[in-house]
């Protein structure tokens, strides 16, 4: 078990409006983030000593513009012009959930005493998968002049084949997409809030790259979130109740760069990020009382579910029906709506979600009785972590 369990707590959350344009710019959102997670910490910007963010684009085929397209921790200090900042870092792997685990690991070493957290996401005019310029370089020139250049057709490969492997039917998920937009309507944070989506818009949406639907990817949107954290011992002094890091993981199984995901690797990388969280934190998928796990497309949320530990291989569409995932039903997930109906801001919002649930503050979509909350943070064949929050400190 981990020596520094529950030692770690997350305290203040923050989010900004979130949009589909791109007519405020970035740094503007990642700012409002930022400051409402201090103030919702009961801290002022002057507390904050440490600085921690993931600032990749994902959009191929797009700037990098600092304010604009990202948000770095360069732009940051400019614009909060800290007094004590001690220690920052942003972070080139395991995507967001890395810059957390950054931060806890700086809180441990005493390097600060409060370290905010954001991750600002940038919705490019036109399309957002754009290859650069007229021709494909590297890997994309064997992929990209026949209609295979983005993630969704990558990851649709590994869904087939889970599909025929296991002869499974993608009408299953429709229960994912309506069960996630249903719990969106709780949050009003989300895009989607109050928007409906039934299973018969499911089945009649267009194909992005099949099996994938239109529902079954998650939204491009302009936006940001954050967060605080800090020692458990100053959490207990703050405004919010806190939730308490318990563990957490990170993939240890990779690919060569630019292969195609396949679906074995997808396995590979949840479990070996899985593993490492349940043995720090003591404590096995029977015990979670809630999940958030990583969904930019809905697969992702089913190879989780698998190797994870919740179910077995295959089983993962069975799984989810007959109210399972509901927020009274045996395993509630993605209670926020998932980035399917709240847009793109990568895992941060699972993390949030994740602790706001196992600090009793997820208002009306808050699971009764939950003590231990999971959180699978990015899809396991690219830079998964996952991370187990807990009520109060074991």
């Amino acid at each position: 078990m981990w020596e520094n369990r529950c030692k770690v707590a997350l305290s203040g959350v923050g989010f900004s409006k979130v949009t589909r344009s791109a007519e405020t710019p970035l740094a503007a959102h990642a700012l409002e983030a930022v400051k409402l997670a201090v103030e919702d910490s009961g801290l002022k910007l002057s507390d904050i000593d440490g600085l921690a963010t993931f600032p990749e684009l994902p959009a191929t085929g797009h700037a990098l513009v600092d304010g604009i397209s990202i948000v770095s921790v360069n732009c940051m200090m400019a614009m909060l012009k800290l007094p004590n900042l001690s220690w920052h870092i942003e972070t080139e792997t395991v995507n967001i959930g890395g810059a957390v685990q950054q931060a806890t690991n700086a809180l441990l070493a005493g390097v600060c005493k409060y370290a905010v957290v954001w991750r600002a996401m940038h919705n490019p005019r036109g399309t957002y998968q754009n290859l650069p310029g007229t021709y494909a370089q590297g890997p994309l020139q064997f992929t990209a002049p026949y209609g295979f250049g983005g993630p969704g057709q990558g990851m649709a490969v590994a869904y087939t084949r889970y599909l025929e492997r296991h002869n499974q039917s993608r009408e299953k998920m429709a229960t994912l997409a309506v069960t996630q937009r249903r719990h969106a309507h709780l949050n009003p944070h989300a895009y989607f809030y109050k928007i409906p989506l039934t299973r018969e818009d499911y089945f009649n949406s267009r194909m992005v790259a099949y099996p994938f639907c239109l529902y079954d990817c998650d939204l491009p949107v302009q936006g940001a979130a954050a967060i605080v954290l800090t020692l458990a011992d100053r959490a207990r002094d703050l405004k919010p109740k806190p939730a308490y890091l318990a563990g957490y993981g990170q993939r240890l199984a990779f690919e060569v760069a630019g292969r195609i995901g396949s679906l074995s690797s997808y396995m590979d990388g949840g479990w070996s990020s899985a593993k490492l969280t349940w043995e720090r934190s003591g404590f096995t998928p029977k015990d979670v009382d809630v999940a958030q796990i990583y969904d930019g497309f809905s697969a992702s949320v089913i190879y989780g579910l698998e190797s994870y530990g919740f179910c077995k291989e295959g089983e993962a569409l069975d799984f989810i029906q007959d109210g399972r995932m509901e927020l009274d039903g045996e395993l509630p997930l993605n209670t926020f709506g998932g980035s399917l109906g709240t847009g793109r801001i990568h895992g941060l919002w699972h993390i949030i979600e994740g602790a706001l649930q196992a600090s009793g503050r997820a208002g009306e979509r808050q699971v009764k009785d939950v003590n231990v909350s999971f959180v699978g943070a990015s899809a396991p064949i690219v830079q998964g972590t996952t991370f187990i929050f807990v009520k109060e400190p074991y």
